[in-house]
C-alpha cells in the first residue's frame, strides 16, 4: 500500500503540486510580498527536487516485477500467447479428439491429445500447442487468429466454427472436444481443407463493382456518394471474410455439389444492391438457373454459422423476388 501511494504522489503532485505554487507565487508578486514570494519560490524549488529524487528512483533505482510476471524455468518453452499462462490460475487438462484426414489412406483417422489450457483458450490455441510440443505433423490452416481472415475454419463438436473464436473450455463435453475438417469442401490433410472450387465460384458471379465505362477507373472525374438508404442495402452482406463455413454447413452443397453455394449468391445480391454496380439485371441472370439460386431450401444454417453476422439464407431469398419481379414486370435496377 506504502509504494502505490508513492508511485501516486510521483505521478501527480508534480503536475497538481507544482503548477498552485507558481500560481501563488505570481499572486504574491502581484501583491508586491517579497517575504511570501520568496517562501513559496523555496517551496516551490524544494518540491522539484523532492519529486526529481523520487521520479530517478522509480526509473533507475526500483527493480520490482509487476504481479503477474512469470519467470520462465531453464528448458521450459517460452509463452507464444497461451501455453506459458495456461500453467497459471484456472489452468486444466482437456483432452482433444482430432479427426485427422489422412490423404494417403483416404480415410479419417482419429487422435487422441491431451494438453492444459486456461479460461481465455481457443481450440486454435490448444491445437498450436499440440503442434509445437506433441506432434508437428499436424495440419491446419490458420493466420491472423483474430476472427478477421477466416482461415481456420473447421468443425467443433459437430459445428462449423472458427477456431480462433471458439472458446475451448465453454465447449467442452465431459472434459473432452471433438475437432475434425468441414466435409463442404475438398479434404487435402488433416485439417485443411482444398479452397480452389470455393474461390472459383466466388470469382464467377463477379465480385466487384461493374461500371460502364471502363475506363472510368481510371480517369474518374468525381466521387460518387451514397445515401445511408443506399448503403443499408448492401452492407450487412459485405462483412463475409470468405471463411467457407456457410458452405460447409448449407446441406444442399453436401449433397448436390453442383449447386452454387450460400457464400458466392450472398455476394450476388451485395453487388446487384450497391447502387454504383451497373451490371444490372445481368447479375440476375447469371444465377437464375435451377442449380444457383432456386435450389436453396432455406434452410438458414448458413446465416447461423456465419462468424460475421451475414444472412446469407435471407440474402439468397431477396435475390429470388429480385428475379421473380424482374421476369413480371420487364424492371430491373438499372
Amino acid at each position: 500500500m506504502k509504494r502505490s501511494w508513492i508511485s501516486i504522489a510521483t505521478v501527480y503532485a508534480p503536475m497538481l503540486g507544482v503548477p498552485v505554487l507558481l500560481y501563488l507565487y505570481l499572486a504574491a508578486l502581484l501583491l508586491h510580498s517579497d517575504v511570501s514570494s520568496r517562501i513559496l519560490l523555496s517551496l516551490i524549488m524544494l518540491g522539484l527536487i523532492v519529486f526529481g529524487v523520487m521520479g530517478f528512483r522509480d526509473v533507475f533505482l526500483e527493480n520490482e516485477r509487476p504481479a503477474n510476471f512469470i519467470e520462465l524455468k531453464e528448458g521450459q518453452p517460452k509463452d507464444h500467447g497461451h501455453s506459458v499462462a495456461a500453467e497459471g490460475e484456472g489452468s486444466r487438462t482437456v483432452e482433444l479428439l482430432v479427426r485427422r484426414f489422412n490423404p494417403s489412406t483416404g480415410s479419417m483417422d482419429d487422435h487422441t491429445f491431451r494438453t492444459r489450457v486456461h479460461h481465455f483458450s481457443t481450440v486454435l490455441d490448444a491445437l498450436i500447442d499440440i503442434k509445437q510440443e506433441q506432434d508437428n505433423t499436424l495440419s491446419m490452416r490458420y493466420s491472423c487468429r483474430m476472427g478477421i481472415c477466416g482461415s481456420c475454419a473447421m468443425v467443433v463438436n459437430g459445428k462449423p466454427v472458427l477456431a480462433c473464436e471458439t472458446n475451448i473450455l465453454q465447449n467442452l463435453k465431459e472434459d473432452r472436444i471433438e475437432v475434425s475438417p468441414m466435409q463442404g469442401h475438398p479434404l487435402l490433410k488433416d485439417l485443411v481443407t482444398d479452397f480452389d472450387d470455393f474461390f472459383a465460384r466466388h470469382k464467377r458471379i463477379k465480385p466487384h463493382i461493374v461500371r460502364k465505362d471502363e475506363e472510368e477507373k481510371y480517369l474518374a472525374e468525381k466521387e460518387y456518394p451514397q445515401t445511408k438508404e443506399e448503403l443499408s442495402r448492401y452492407l450487412p452482406f459485405s462483412y463475409c471474410i470468405m471463411c467457407g463455413l456457410c458452405v460447409d454447413a448449407c446441406p444442399v452443397v453436401n449433397v448436390n455439389p453442383r449447386f452454387l453455394g450460400p457464400q458466392a449468391l450472398s455476394q450476388v445480391q451485395r453487388y446487384y444492391s450497391d447502387s454504383r454496380d451497373e451490371l444490372g439485371g445481368t447479375r440476375l441472370d447469371m444465377v437464375d438457373r435451377l442449380e444457383d439460386v432456386w435450389d436453396c431450401e432455406f434452410a438458414g444454417a448458413c446465416s447461423v454459422v456465419c462468424p460475421k453476422g451475414v444472412d446469407p439464407a435471407f440474402a439468397i431469398q431477396l435475390l429470388k423476388s429480385e428475379i421473380v419481379r424482374k421476369d413480371l414486370t420487364g424492371n430491373q435496377k438499372k
